[in-house]
């Protein structure tokens, strides 16, 4: 039994606070790799759950590993990425809120091919075309502030301000 399914044996459908990692793939006239997911047929980073004791960076590895075959290496981090558009039910009823932490990687071995279980396709867009494919607002958000971030780390601007005069 996984870490979230004990969870949800615990609390059920409730808010349960996960954390992600993201891994951005650019090919050399700077089209970014997504991945089109099987349960929502949206597009978004090749993705996942940080497992407990991993480290982020790993996860992104892992996840690219498990969804593309692929090996690829760290870059750099891009962003960290979180607050009330990354709160959602999944079709099971589970309510979820992320935190996810996106790093640019580069291919070191293999041709990224969906797994076909979790990911039903991968493409290469350019900046572009990424507007206007179908997207989870959290998946949009860490998507365009990835691609816009390349050159130093990103973040969402800060909404909250202290109380008071």
């Amino acid at each position: 039994m996984g870490y979230v399914h004990s969870i949800r044996q615990k609390v059920g459908h409730d808010l349960v606070m996960l954390q992600g990692a993201a891994a951005f793939a650019f090919d050399q006239e700077g089209r970014v790799l997504l991945a089109r997911h099987s349960e929502t047929g949206m597009w978004s980073a090749v993705e996942g759950a940080i497992e407990p004791g991993e480290r982020p960076s790993d996860a992104a590895l892992r996840e690219f590993w498990e969804e593309t075959g692929s090996v690829v290496q760290i870059v750099r981090l891009l962003g960290v990425f979180g607050g009330p558009e990354f709160q959602f039910k999944y079709a099971n009823g589970d309510l979820v809120a992320y935190t996810s932490i996106a790093f640019e990687v580069s291919l070191v071995q293999g041709v990224p091919t969906p797994d076909g279980t979790e990911v039903t396709r991968l493409e290469w867009f350019s900046v572009a075309e990424v507007p206007q494919l179908p997207m989870r607002a959290d998946n949009r958000i860490v998507v365009e502030c990835a691609i816009a971030s390349r050159n130093a780390p990103g973040f969402q601007d800060p909404v909250w301000r202290p109380l008071g005069p």
